[in-house]
């Protein structure tokens, strides 16, 4: 469980997105802004088997397959030596049954977490964005990782996250030449 405290950053963390993942890559908290920017991102969802699985979160990816390596190799190295947790097993069974790709990137053996970057998304209001991201470690009884998305300063991407900011807060913001038209842009479009 995510510490009340924890929840009311995230809350009040409203210039970002910004999600708590556990160690088997279950979103266990995740601000308005967040879920916003991708369906994923709701509590309850595992972003590992939304990447193999469904096919609406994972057009939301710019680049999928990228996405889809770092999600493998991160979950082997969140759990550790845990290799036997009862989580695990469920989740690698399903998604080695339904999902050949994932078959092969768990059968690599590929071990990392990944910390600060760029991630790319399709947003079918906003159109396409790219997000720096940055991860920190959560003290609890269990792992837990706080990921926050953000745009780099005087970017169009800045603009585009405005305007899905404002969306989520019910509010307008000015059109401008980035954003202008892109509220028809729709994934694979």
């Amino acid at each position: 469980a995510v510490s009340h405290r924890l929840t009311q950053l995230l809350d009040r963390w409203s210039g970002e997105a910004v999600i708590v993942v556990g160690r088997f890559r279950d979103v266990l908290a995740a601000n308005a802004l967040a879920v916003a920017l991708n369906p994923g991102y709701r509590p309850g969802r595992n972003l590992v088997r939304d990447v193999f699985l469904d096919p609406e979160v994972g057009r939301v990816y710019a680049d999928r397959d990228r996405i889809a390596e770092g999600a493998v190799a991160g979950l082997r190295a969140s759990v550790g030596a845990d290799v036997d947790a009862p989580r695990l097993l469920e989740l690698v069974g399903e998604l080695s049954v339904k999902s050949g790709e994932f078959r092969r990137l768990w059968n690599r053996f590929d071990v990392h977490e990944k910390g600060g970057g760029t991630k790319s998304f399709h947003h079918p209001d906003v159109g396409g964005l790219t997000l720096q991201s940055e991860s920190f470690g959560v003290v609890a009884p269990e792992k837990q990782t706080v990921y926050v998305f953000f745009p780099e300063r005087g970017t169009a991407d800045e603009e585009k996250f405005a305007a899905l900011a404002a969306l989520v807060r019910g509010t307008s913001v000015p059109a401008s030449s980035s954003t202008k038209g892109s509220a028809s842009w729709r994934p694979g479009s």
